[in-house]
C-alpha cells in the first residue's frame, strides 16, 4: 500500500483524491493547506489525518508519496522541501512560475535522487494518447501539423490567484499548457513561436483568449487557441501527417483516413468524464512508483512545457517571435 500525502486542499485536489480513490493499492494518509478548515475537510471525507504545515507532513509515518497541489508560486520551494525529506511526489503544472525555479527544483530532486512526475494529465486522455500511438507506429506518416483549440467559458474570480499572472502564471501557464505539451509530444522540439493575446474580462489581470503558432525544428507547424469568454463551448484537436490525418472532437471523438484508405474511428460517447484521465494518472504514477520504475511523465517534461508556455506568453505580449530555447527571463517577466 503506497502512503500518500496531499500539499493543498483547493478543488484541484479534491479530484485527486477522488481519483485517487480509485487505485487501491493507495490511500490518502494526510493532507495539509494554508487553510486548516479546508485541510480538515478534504482529509476527513477519505479517511486521512491532518498536518498544520509542510513539516509536519513530511514527518508523517510511513509516508511513500507526495502530491503537491497548491497554486504554482510555491511549487519550487515545496518540491525542494519533499525532495530533501527523501519522498517522491507529483507535482501539478505549471512546474513551476520560471526556468530558473524550475532548474533549482530540478538539480534539489537530482541531488536527493528523488523521483519527480509532472501533473501533465491531458496525455492520458485515451484519444490524445491514441493519436501518439498512430503517429508513432507510422499509420499517419511523417508529422506535418498539429492544432488545439479549446473554447470555454470559465468565471475566474477577482482577487483568485487564478486571475494574476504573478500567482498563476495566466492563461498560458495555466490552460494553454497543455495544448502546448500535447503538440510538442507529438511534434518534438520547438524552433520558435508567434502568439497573440486578448483581454476582455476587465475584472482580472490576465489574458482570457490566447493564441499561438509554433514551427518545429522538424519543419512541422502546430497552432493552439484556447478561450475563457465563449459561451459556447467547443474542443477541437487534430493531427495532420504525411499518409493520415485525424481529428478529436470534443474529447469524445476520433476519426480520421490514412492514406491507404483506413477509416479511424474511435468513440468514447457522449457520457465519457473527463474526470478518467486523473483516475488514469494516479494508477499510472502508483504502479511506476510500486515497481520502482522511473514515471513516464518526467520532471524534464514539465520543464519543457513550462518553456513552451513561456515562450508563447512572452510573445503574446512583445508582439515579436521568439526563438527556443528561452534565453534569461526579463525583468519585466518576472515582474509582470
Amino acid at each position: 500500500m503506497i502512503n500518500v500525502g496531499f500539499i493543498g486542499a483547493g478543488e484541484i485536489a479534491w479530484t485527486h483524491a477522488a481519483a485517487l480513490a480509485e487505485v487501491p493499492e493507495a490511500r490518502l494518509v494526510v493532507v495539509t493547506d494554508a487553510l486548516a478548515e479546508k485541510a480538515g475537510n478534504l482529509a476527513h471525507k477519505y479517511g486521512a489525518k491532518t498536518a498544520v504545515d509542510l513539516d509536519e507532513l513530511l514527518r508523517f509515518p510511513g509516508l511513500d508519496f507526495v502530491y503537491i497541489l497548491t497554486p504554482p508560486a510555491v511549487h519550487a520551494q515545496q518540491i525542494i522541501a519533499v525532495a530533501q525529506a527523501g519522498l517522491p511526489m507529483l507535482c501539478e503544472k505549471p512546474l513551476t512560475m520560471t526556468l530558473e525555479e524550475a532548474d533549482q527544483a530540478i538539480s534539489a530532486a537530482k541531488q536527493a535522487r528523488v523521483p519527480v512526475m509532472t501533473g501533465l494529465t491531458h496525455r492520458y486522455h485515451p484519444l490524445a494518447a491514441r493519436a501518439k500511438e498512430l503517429l508513432e507506429n507510422g499509420e499517419l506518416g511523417d508529422f506535418v501539423a498539429a492544432w488545439s483549440h479549446r473554447l470555454t467559458s470559465l468565471d475566474v474570480q477577482p482577487g483568485s490567484w487564478l486571475s494574476s499572472r504573478a500567482l498563476g502564471g495566466g492563461m498560458a501557464l495555466q490552460y494553454a499548457l497543455h495544448d502546448l505539451d500535447w503538440e510538442c509530444w507529438l511534434g518534438g522540439d520547438v524552433a520558435q513561436i508567434s502568439a497573440q493575446e486578448a483581454h476582455t474580462n476587465p475584472r482580472i489581470d490576465i489574458e482570457d483568449n490566447l493564441w499561438a503558432l509554433l514551427q518545429f525544428r522538424n519543419g512541422g507547424s502546430g497552432s493552439v487557441g484556447v478561450s475563457w469568454s465563449a459561451q459556447h463551448s467547443h474542443t477541437e484537436r487534430g493531427l495532420i501527417g504525411s499518409r493520415g490525418n485525424l481529428r478529436i472532437i470534443n474529447q469524445k471523438r476520433l476519426v480520421g483516413r490514412t492514406s491507404e484508405g483506413k477509416n479511424l474511428e474511435i468513440d468514447l460517447g457522449d457520457d465519457y468524464d473527463w474526470f478518467d484521465v486523473f483516475v488514469r494518472e494516479s494508477r499510472d504514477a502508483i504502479s511506476q512508483l510500486s515497481h520502482a520504475e522511473p514515471f513516464r511523465i518526467s520532471v524534464e517534461d514539465g520543464r519543457n512545457a513550462l518553456e513552451i508556455s513561456l515562450a508563447v506568453q512572452r510573445a503574446a505580449i512583445t508582439h515579436q517571435l521568439v526563438p527556443l530555447p528561452l534565453k534569461v527571463m526579463p525583468e519585466w517577466e518576472k515582474n509582470a
